[in-house]
Formats: structure tokens, sequence, C-alpha cells
């Protein structure tokens, strides 16, 4: 009931302030120009729903132990999962994404405009140093017209890469479950040459017994700027992370005996991960031209909680090339014009994973029960057209064409050798159009589509217990229509409404079997629909205030699902909520006083196929955080505090969608505190 009054405000808002307040008195909102790669122009132009959170003084001071501190305020995203490291954040846009079992599945990631997500769709962010972030920009919605292969949703992030006066920063963070960070940045210029160096150690010991972490992330990165239009950069990430521990799901009669408890199994068999990642990038603009190439290796030894091929090593490796070039553009200011931005482009990408399974003989390993070599190749070739009409219109053309060929070379024989190829090839366009109804508002629809291959690792999770792939997974797809309407009123209210269509063939479902618990495997599901509505409002009412509201409504339901003996068309998809939304109240005094008040609302949420009997309850949590900054002369300090789960709301932090045994649950930690302290140097 709460949120049904929720979303009313939200969608009575934009009318109550017109009505009833004198905006004369506050200050305007700023005007947002987009950075994601292949899109430029005013955010309010575009013909399609996208969320940009710009950095601020809460931006940079928040705990920064997970990327979705900073995403809970965008609608059309559900997150779980910040608290077991081991899994890494689970994200999902209007629904892709919500089976990864680990990891990021069916949403593209992108930082600095270079792929993070692999050729076959995996995507993680613990390479990702929150330090560092400038800005976040999503795509909410399918858009392989754009991106290619698992592409549900776009997660586009920037960092940091100009010095505009030159600096050294260090901070330190302690909060509860032993948790301290410890951080330094430093950034200098030379001319038009510009460097930032960043450096983030953490550890925790995480809420629950078996959860802690330590990670060292080191980001280092030097542009130069040629002319306004023209740089160079070079970016190079390295990660050490030597344990992420994992604590596991665990059935409701467990929760409610000791939430802080890890699964057994997850404990004698000493269940976790360690990885080791280093990548390099080098991505040159030049007037017309866009092109990028990068490398990175990523190192993995996981433990899982069985015997049978419980412990993982995998070897990555993954370079990728892009190349853009703009063959004609327009003049955005001359509204009255027809014009045309046109921009043709290729992508080629490569990974390859060694991937060998051990017996996991109580956390110490054993003989080798699996061990081949997969790789994955694209080769995507894309037009992107933005069309400048009159009398208000504009429209967005994209066609995208993508080839790929995976491979499994057996390596391990003894059992047969099930090497083999497929070939996965898919076409996706999409339309957009815009227009403006008054200065400041427009109204536009869209037609898109996406296809999500099953990743290297979805493929080799051969229910069968062989090698090579399984056959019987095939690629997920899916066609998007939405309808949306936002607009700055008053440039006091921003404000974003959207209701989407979305018909999905194959999708690709989770689930464990009783001789591999806490293994996943995977199977196609026939088809959903997903019906949402998705809507956010931005409100500087008073001097230095800012409110912020979201809500989401999502009617995801399998229109055709029979599995075994089991019918569950008609029943709604495990893991998002129908309903969920948040609320903030932000205050920023220019003299150095800052604090946010924010509320995250979840509805009820199925955990299996078929909904049965388990569901996860729905929950408000309520976090707080404030400081203070404090300037003398080149120097500047802020102390900050913050309380997360302020109501000591008791709820999942993640859900284990179809987990064998009825072990859905992962207790989010209660009531916790965390503080510190950032010093910040400039040298004139």
């Amino acid at each position: 009931m709460r949120l049904l009054y929720f979303a009313l405000l939200i969608c009575l808002c934009p009318t109550l302030a017109n009505g009833q307040v004198d905006t004369s008195k506050l200050y305007e909102l700023p005007t947002v120009t987009l950075r994601v790669p292949r899109l430029t122009g005013n955010l309010m132009e575009q013909p399609m729903a996208i969320t940009s959170i710009e950095r601020s003084a809460i931006f940079a001071v928040q705990q920064q132990l997970s990327i979705n501190e900073y995403l809970n305020e965008v609608p059309g995203l559900f997150a779980l999962n910040p608290g077991n490291f081991a899994q890494d954040l689970r994200i999902s846009i209007r629904g892709f994404g919500a089976r990864a079992a680990f990891g990021i599945r069916g949403v593209k990631i992108l930082v600095d405009g270079v792929p993070e997500t692999t050729p076959d769709g995996q995507g993680q962010t613990d390479n990702l140093d929150l330090g560092i972030v400038d800005r976040i920009e999503i795509l909410r919605g399918p858009s392989s017209g754009l991106f290619g292969n698992a592409s549900g949703g776009v997660l586009s992030i920037a960092t940091e890469d100009r010095v505009t006066t030159p600096f050294i920063e260090a901070g330190a963070t302690f909060g509860d479950f032993n948790m301290q960070q410890y951080q330094v940045k430093a950034g200098f210029k030379s001319g038009r040459t510009h460097f930032i160096i960043h450096g983030t150690d953490t550890e925790t010991d995480g809420y629950r017994q078996n959860s802690g972490m330590k990670s060292t992330i080191v980001n280092a990165q030097a542009m130069h700027e040629f002319a306004e239009n023209s740089t160079f950069k070079v970016l190079v990430n390295y990660t050490d992370s030597p344990r992420a521990d994992d604590p596991g799901g665990i059935n409701r009669d467990a929760v409610i005996a000791d939430r802080r408890q890890a699964r057994d199994r997850n404990v004698s068999f000493q269940a976790g991960e360690a990885i080791d990642q280093f990548k390099i990038a080098a991505i040159l603009k030049h007037k017309k031209i866009n092109t990028n190439i990068f490398y990175s290796n990523r190192n993995f030894y996981g433990l899982l909680p069985f015997e049978n091929g419980g412990i993982i090593d995998l070897k990555r490796d993954y370079w990728g090339h892009s190349f853009q070039y703009n063959l004609f553009d327009f003049d955005s200011a001359q509204k009255d014009k027809f014009g045309h931005k046109l921009q043709l482009g290729y992508s080629i990408a490569q990974q390859d994973d060694q991937r060998e399974r051990f017996l996991n003989q109580m956390g110490t390993q054993g003989a080798t029960t699996f061990n081949q070599l997969e790789s994955f190749r694209n080769i995507g070739v894309f037009l992107l057209d933005e069309l400048q009409l009159t009398n208000g219109w504009s429209a967005m053309v994209s066609l995208r064409y993508d080839w790929n060929k995976l491979q499994a070379e057996d390596s391990f024989l003894s059992n047969g050798d099930d090497s083999g190829e497929i070939g996965l090839s898919s076409f996706n366009p999409s339309i957009g159009v815009n227009y403006m109804v008054s200065p400041g508002t427009h109204l536009y629809t869209q037609f898109s589509t996406s296809f999500e291959t099953p990743t290297l690792n979805e493929l080799s999770n051969n229910p069968s217990g062989q090698g090579g792939f399984n056959d019987e997974l095939s690629p997920q797809r899916a066609r998007n229509l939405e309808l949306g309407l936002k607009g700055v009123l008053n440039g006091k209210l921003q404000y974003d409404l959207a209701y989407f269509f979305i018909r999905t063939r194959d999708e690709i479902v989770s689930f464990e079997l009783e001789d591999f618990p806490g293994r996943d495997f995977f199977r196609n599901a026939g088809e959903t629909i997903r019906n949402g509505l998705e809507s956010q409002i931005k409100y500087a009412f008073a001097k230095n205030w800012r409110l912020n509201l979201a809500y989401t409504y999502s009617d995801f339901y399998y229109d055709s699902y029979i599995n075994g003996g089991d019918d569950f068309s008609g029943t709604q998809l495990p893991g998002i909520p129908k309903h969920f939304g948040s609320a903030s109240l932000r205050y920023i005094d220019p003299n150095g006083f800052f604090a946010r008040l924010q509320s995250r609302m979840v509805g009820v949420t199925y955990v299996a196929d078929g909904n049965g009997l388990d569901q996860e309850p729905q929950y408000t949590v309520l976090n707080l955080n404030f400081g203070y900054k404090i300037n003398a002369g080149d120097w500047s300090l802020v102390p900050f505090f913050g309380i997360n789960n302020l109501t000591d709301e008791e709820y999942s932090d993640n859900i284990r969608i179809n987990a064998f045994g009825r072990r859905f649950f992962e207790p989010a930690p209660g009531r916790n505190v965390f503080g510190g302290l950032r010093i910040r140097r400039v040298f004139r």
C-alpha cells in the first residue's frame, strides 16, 4: 500500500509544483549534455529513456563499497547483491540481467567508452574504482542496435580525466564489520596533457559469516588535448582481490534462526574467490573520428560449495577495437533547418577463456574434472543516423549486424572429445521519434531490439556433466516498444515518464540441480511479456534543496513456459518486484554543510518460477549521510558520516533464483554506520 501512495505522489507532483509553489524562489536545474558513446546533445531531446547521475559533494563521500550506492534512484534499474563480494553486484534494467548467478548479464557496461562487458555478455564492477567516477549515464531498455550483444540496457561510466589545478588527495573510511578503506589520488597537468592516478585499498569482514573481502585497485590515466574536439587518452587499471568470501543462500528457517550465519557447506568448502586483473586502453577522438583499442587479462580462482568441479581456475584474455566515423553533422542551434548526423562504425572483440575445474576437497584442490579453452569472437558493423526535422520533430535510426563465433577445445579427453563450435549472428534495428510539444517538453516513441547469447560460462555449465557446450541453450531475443514524456518546468522541476512493452523469446533462466547444489545451470523459457512504467522527478523546491522521487511498475510474466510437468505460463518472473521506488532529500550549502536522506522501497519479490510459497516480503530501507567541507587556503577537509538502514529493517541483500533446497535468501545487514575524512591540497 505504501508503494501505491508513493506512485500516486510521483504522478501528481508536476501538477502540484506548477500550481501551488512560487517557483521564482527556486534555483534552476542544470541542462544535461550526454557523453554516452555514439549519443550526443541534450538528454531531453533523445528519443529514448536515459538517466544521468552527476558528481556532487555527496556522490564523493559515500561508503564506496559498491556502485549500487549511486544507482538506487534510477527508475527501471533494480540492483541486488552489493554485500556478497564473491558474486558481485547484480544489475537488471527492465528485467534484463535479473537471471545473473554472479556478475552482470544482459546489461552493457562501458567505462570511458571502452566495454567492460566481454563479447559473450559477462560483466563485473569489482575492478571499478568509485573514487574516480565522474558521471554515470544509464540507457534504460534494449539497445543492441547501438551496442550489440547483451545490451538490454547500458551503464556508461565516465571517470575524471581533466585537471584544472594540480592536486593531491587522501582519504580514509571506517565502518561496522571491521570495514576500512584508504584512498589516495593525485592530478597534475603539463601544458595540454592531464595526468590522474588513484589507488584504493578496501577490507571488510562482512555482515555474515564467511562474507569478508580484501581488494586493491590502482587506476592511472593520461589525456592530451590537441584541440577543442581532439584528444588522446591512455587508461591503465590493475585490480588485486585475494579474498572475496561467499556466505551462500539460506532458507527462511535459517534466516529466522540466525541472519548472520553462512550456509554450512559454504563454510566447509571455503566458498569464495580470488581475482587479479590488468587492463589497458587507448582512446582517440579527433574531429569526426572516435576510435579505441584495449586489452585485459583476468585471472579467477573460485571455490564452490560442492566437490565435483567445485574449484574453478579461469584465465581470460580479452581484447577489442572499435572505430566510428561521423560522416555528416548538423547545427543543433538551428532547430528550424533539416539536417542529419550520420555515424558509421565497426567493432571487433575476442575473448579466450582457459577454464579448468577440479575436485573441491573441503577447500583443497583435488584432481582435474574439466579442462577446455573457450573462445568468443565478435565482429559488428553499425549505422546511426540522427535526423533533425522541422517544426519540433527529430528522429533516430540505428542498424547493427553482429557475427559471433563460439568455440570449445576440450582438453579433458578421458570422457571423450566434446570440442565444437557455434555460430550466432543477429541483425538489430531501432527507430525513435521525438516531438518538442513546447519548449522544455518532449514526447517520444521508440522501437528497439536486443539479443543476448548465452555466456561461455552458461554454455559450459552443461547439465549433462560433459564438456563442450550445452547445445540446447539458445540466444534470448527481445523487442521493445516504448512511449515517453520528459522535460523541465520553469527550470526547477525535471520529470521523466516512460511506458514500455517488451516481448522476449527464449528467455534464459537459471536453476540448480540436487547433484550440484550451489552451481547454476541455464535453460530457455519460451516467451515472456514485460509491461512497465518508469517515472522520476527531480525538484529544486528551494535554495540548496533537491527532492528526487522515482517509481517503477514492472508487470513481468511468462507468456508461455512449460518445464517438464510444470506449466509456469502466466506467473511472474522471479527476482524482480512488481513495485519499487526511491525518495531522497538532499541539501548542499555553499558554506560547506551537506546531507542526504534516502529511502528505498521494494515490493514483494518472487524467488522461483511458479512463484510458490516462498517470497521476499516488501521492505523499506532508509539511509542518511552528511558531512562538512572546510576550506583553509589551498587545503580542504571533508569529515563525513553515514548510517545505513537507519530503521534496522530486516530484508534480503540478494535473492538466489530457483535455488535448490529453498536456499533463496541472503540476509542484508541491519543498522550500520560508517565515517571518514578526505583531505585535499591544491597547488596553484
